[in-house]
């Protein structure tokens, strides 16, 4: 996998193509927050969760290249640190998405307006409207994802998508898609 990402890394594929607001794909995100420098528009949030679930597996010490983290409570020497972002790469924080529970059904976002498009493509009916809200029966839903791919805002997202969700936030109405976030990212 190391491997994988330094080679993404190094290797910039420049490909240019018209943008479209459309939630990313998050399934490869490890969370390193390198997208979040290369924005211009600050439309990319990381959520600072490293402090907590650190499990001092002491890798970043590993492939630090300047020796700038020391193994005392892995603290970074802004001296000796050339921002390489390796120590990202390799740290601990995808950890945290087995720790989140994995919803049982696609979860609905606070921008969902309510049009109803998804209850009448559900081939299950397990989406309803309750309290001016839609919601989704865990019991009849078979996670087919059709839900999602008809929703007009994106506001339906799948389980894994979720747990990237809880992790990093992308704003695709700041965003003005000039793909430096893609072409940064050791996972592409």
């Amino acid at each position: 996998m190391l491997k994988n990402i330094f080679k993404n890394i190094f290797s910039k594929k420049h490909t240019i193509t018209n943008g479209k607001t459309e939630n990313p794909v998050l399934l490869n995100c490890i969370g390193c927050g390198m997208c979040v420098k290369s924005c211009p528009t600050n439309a990319i949030q990381i959520f600072k969760q490293r402090n907590t679930i650190c499990t001092y597996c002491s890798a970043c010490i590993e492939v630090c290249p300047n020796n700038a983290i020391y193994l005392n409570r892995h603290t970074i020497d802004a001296k000796k640190c050339t921002q390489c972002g390796y120590c990202n790469l390799v740290c601990t924080i995808p950890i945290i998405q087995q720790e989140i529970p994995i919803p049982e059904t696609p979860v609905i976002k606070k921008g969902c307006n309510k049009c109803g498009l998804c209850i009448s493509k559900c081939p299950n009916k397990a989406i309803y409207v309750k309290n001016n809200k839609i919601k989704i029966n865990a019991n009849k839903c078979k996670n087919c994802l059709s839900c999602i791919e008809f929703c007009p805002l994106n506001e339906i997202i799948s389980p894994n998508d979720y747990i990237k969700n809880c992790i990093i936030k992308v704003d695709v109405d700041s965003c003005i898609f000039c793909k430096e976030c893609e072409y940064i990212c050791p996972m592409k």
